[in-house]
């Protein structure tokens, strides 16, 4: 008899789960679409292209919005089972509080760990894919990315460019110089070209040169590049941390951190990972007191309205503890566990207050 009733919990906290994930989808949908639509006519930029982009997305963004759908699903499964007095029944018959958090958390766990799964393996490459498709449309040929890195035409100059570290450090540089007529002039190899005083310098330089009947190579220890780069074009091969996966954001933030750049955004951005599935849980613990612990005072509205209030309080922290953690250097774990550990100790006491009663 328990074991059909926690299914029955079980069972309706994923239902309304799946709601509320398909109506967020909807609005989350909108929004992107409406924050894209100025971006229309940029290059070869189309409402098609914004589309994809959109739907592309749409992953990313409802993972990172994970831990408010389940809070809200949880609030909406129980209010659901509370409005028709179905909880009043079963704690008459013997189902303890106690049961249903453990019943409500089992159906939770068993969705963080397809989304997680899922979210981690899928969403970022997605998410990748969907800026690169937008990045070439907007650069309209100026820049285009692909598997073996990115290509920038600038005037006489195509250029490629293994890997974009950050604005201001790019690395394995091919610069080939043509003229008018497009013949080849000049071709310049650069381990890294970096942004230094003002200006951009190639370090460990192979300049090779071109003639009618001979070619000249001289290597330099550094050389500068008479080119400008626009920001917008360096925007096309930077690979933001939300659109790499686990292992690639730890990886990433060592490289960084070893060549003496900044690391703690991406460094926030794995631990903040990291803790997702923890943070989903914490959220139904604090669903289940607002239930639970006023079944009769309260409607499924005003218990959905807390439930909000609550979640966007906690992505508020997180957004600006993760703020200070870029600009004032705190320890990116302490920034992206702070907040869990916040809630966690109040959805814990709230519900030990509600098993006393």
């Amino acid at each position: 008899m328990m074991k059909i009733l926690a299914y029955y919990i079980a069972k309706t906290t994923i239902i309304a789960t799946a709601l509320v994930t398909l109506v967020i989808s909807g609005v989350l949908f909108l929004m992107l679409l409406l924050g894209e639509i100025r971006n229309i006519g940029i290059g070869d930029y189309g409402i098609f292209q914004v589309i994809i982009y959109v739907l592309l997305r749409l992953p990313s963004e409802l993972y990172r919005f994970s831990p408010l759908l389940l809070l809200l699903g949880s609030i909406i499964g129980l209010s659901t089972l509370s409005s028709h007095r179905e909880l009043a029944v079963m704690r008459t018959s013997g189902f303890s509080i106690r049961q249903i958090i453990k019943s409500v958390l089992m159906a939770a766990m068993l969705i963080l760990l397809m989304v997680s799964v899922t979210a981690e393996w899928l969403a970022p490459h997605l998410s990748y894919k969907a800026e690169v498709q937008k990045e070439n449309a907007k650069n309209a040929g100026e820049a285009v990315v692909t598997s073996s890195g990115i290509w920038f035409h600038i005037d006489n100059n195509f250029i490629h460019v293994n890997q974009i570290v950050d604005r201001q450090l790019l690395q394995g540089v091919t610069r080939y110089q043509l003229d008018n007529n497009h013949h080849l002039l000049t071709a310049y190899y650069a381990k890294t070209l970096s942004y230094d005083h003002h200006r951009w310098v190639m370090k460990e330089v192979v300049k090779t040169s071109f003639y009618k009947d001979k070619t000249k190579s001289q290597t330099l220890s550094q050389a500068d590049w008479n080119l400008k780069l626009n920001d917008n074009l360096l925007n096309a091969g930077l690979i933001e941390p939300s659109d790499m996966s686990l292992p690639k954001l730890a990886a990433y933030a060592h490289y960084l951190k070893q060549n003496g750049l900044q690391a703690s955004e991406y460094q926030y951005e794995f631990w903040q990972r990291i803790f997702q599935p923890l943070v989903s849980l914490v959220m139904i613990f604090l669903a289940i007191p607002f239930v639970l612990g006023t079944m009769s005072a309260s409607t499924t509205g005003w218990r959905l309205v807390m439930g909000v209030v609550v979640g966007f309080v906690f992505f508020i922290l997180n957004a600006f503890l993760g703020q200070l953690c870029i600009v004032y250097q705190l320890p990116p774990i302490l920034a992206a566990l702070l907040p869990l550990v916040i809630f966690m100790v109040l959805g814990i006491f709230l519900s030990k207050q509600l098993i006393k009663r």
